[in-house]
């Protein structure tokens, strides 16, 4: 199957196409194409949770049943828009819109609590998180919550305009949230942190409604202490969800995952990371690691995954790399 010279490869038979789909993927040791059929039939597999293996392409790690594998990454150029017209795009989605956001609240987006929003909701991984959130400026709004200090199910404000609610719960699955349950899912520098990034934007696309979008940004690694790690492909994160990364125990999962963490550490730019484990206990303890760098075409290529239609991709101010997609009616 191909699209302007690009060839795909959709995970069936053809081991030849594998072969090549791998060489440009850097996968060198001969065992790509195993690995291809290994992922497919163990996701695939009865004893696997239906929340790990949704119905999808790839034994289920995109929930876009006709995704397909590019042989080679794609390139991508970031449109001509600049922050104000990405600022419009958002206003617009905001108008009386229902939001989740992940991980907040951001510093990143000025006036992003000011929007016309409906309510915006708020999940975070950890009481000390939220508590930390009372009285800050976050990106021009002052937010707070209700009572002395901030804890999960605290109503949450923002400029003394009530939004929403904080909530302490696991942001890469949401089991408290009911599907189709908001309008935005937004989430700002946070999708490098999950190990298992499309088990992440699976779970956010479940409480999607119809129609609904997808605001992400992460950090364009030429400006962080990723800036010597290679960027991750669709490839390496379609084989983290094989593996259930951000929560498996199985031995040779682990292994892999130590391996992952010590390439990392040789790579990543400890001047500016102090904290940057070299051992997979310590990483997995630490949210702020940043388990995959990502690049403009990752992230295009996550949201075909997930079955998300891009409507805006771009890089502002050399430091956020933002997406805007929409998923089906």
């Amino acid at each position: 199957m191909g699209d302007g010279g690009i060839v795909y490869y959709g995970g069936g038979d053809d081991d030849a196409a594998a072969r090549d789909f791998c060489a440009a993927h850097r996968v060198v040791d001969g065992s790509c194409a195993a690995e291809l059929r290994r992922m497919s039939r163990e996701l695939d597999a009865p004893e696997v949770d239906a929340l790990d293996a949704p119905a999808g392409a790839f034994g289920g790690a995109c929930p876009n049943a006709s995704y397909t594998l590019p042989r080679r990454r794609r390139r991508v150029a970031p449109s001509a828009s600049a922050l104000a017209s990405f600022g419009a795009k958002l206003g617009a989605l905001a108008r009386n819109a229902s939001a989740l956001e992940i991980g907040g609240p951001t510093t990143a987006m000025g006036g992003l609590y000011a929007q016309e929003w409906a309510s915006v909701d708020v999940v975070n991984w950890s009481d000390d998180e939220v508590r930390n959130i009372q009285g800050n400026v976050y990106g021009g709004d002052r937010v707070a919550a209700t009572g002395g200090g901030a804890t999960s199910g605290s109503a949450f404000y923002a400029d003394g305009r009530l939004l929403g609610q904080l909530v302490v719960a696991d942001g890469g699955r949401l089991e408290h949230v009911a599907d189709g349950s908001y309008d935005v899912v937004m989430a700002f520098h946070v999708l490098e942190h999950f190990a298992d990034p499309l088990r992440a934007l699976a779970a956010w696309r479940r409480v999607l409604r119809p129609g609904g979008y997808f605001v992400v940004s992460v950090p364009w690694a030429e400006q962080t202490y990723d800036r010597r790690v290679p960027v991750s492909t669709i490839y390496d994160l379609i084989l983290a969800r094989a593996d259930a990364a951000d929560s498996s125990d199985d031995p040779e999962v682990l292994r892999r995952l130590e391996h992952r963490v010590r390439a990392y550490h040789r790579l990543v730019d400890l001047d500016t990371c102090p904290n940057c484990g070299d051992d997979l206990a310590t990483v997995r303890r630490l949210k702020g690691y940043h388990w995959h760098a990502w690049d403009l075409a990752l992230l295009q290529e996550a949201m075909a995954c997930i079955g998300a239609a891009v409507e805006y991709l771009d890089i502002v101010d050399n430091w956020h790399q933002l997406v805007i997609a929409r998923v089906p009616d």
